[in-house]
């Protein structure tokens, strides 16, 4: 794959405009970010993206200090993790999403639900089901849709399963689940 029609965005701000601008006409770009993360981040192209109603997806390298993301437009009732809800009811909230954004976004109000066998495993685990009880809401369902969102490859399902089962035993949490704080309160 090809990384032509490049945007280059110093910041959040000619970004969001870039999109503004070209959201509707444009099918995709690559947006050129520095590989190290400075003032404009990863999280916040998305952030921006998904205003718009777009969605990155391949990431290639550049050279040393650069790297670009593609983000074209969203297809409408395409699988949305629970991450990317959840970035978006943050945008909704702070009034940053578009009409265009809108019209992508799934039912943000339905229930995140468990698979049954995960909950009988958690259930069946006294240590387990103790911590797990004490996790934040967003973190279950952020791990868990990572998961079971890969449920038909089992081997990556039950690898990612038994990590999860095993950090909440410890009572850990691991990995990126609320953008630095941003989605923990906002």
């Amino acid at each position: 794959m090809e990384v032509d029609n490049k945007v280059y965005a110093g910041n959040r701000d000619e970004w969001r405009n870039w999109l503004e601008l070209n959201g509707e006409t444009e099918k995709y770009c690559w947006l050129v970010l520095p590989r190290k993360q400075g003032e404009f981040t990863y999280i916040d192209a998305v952030e921006e993206a998904l205003c718009f109603g777009w969605i990155d997806s391949t990431k290639k390298g550049m050279d040393e200090k650069y790297m670009a993301q593609r983000f074209s437009h969203r297809v409408p009732k395409s699988n949305w993790t629970e991450l990317n809800k959840e970035r978006a009811r943050r945008m909704r909230k702070l009034g940053l999403m578009t009409q265009h954004g809108e019209s992508v976004l799934p039912n943000l109000e339905m229930e995140f639900e468990i698979f049954t066998d995960i909950l009988a495993t958690i259930e069946q685990d006294a240590v387990l089901a103790e911590n797990f009880a004490k996790l934040p809401d967003l973190y279950v369902r952020i791990k868990l849709d990572n998961i079971q969102s890969v449920v038909k490859d089992r081997a990556l399902f039950d690898k990612r399963l038994a990590t999860f089962f095993e950090k909440t035993r410890k009572g850990e949490l691991y990995g990126k689940w609320n953008d630095d704080g941003r989605l923990v309160d906002y």
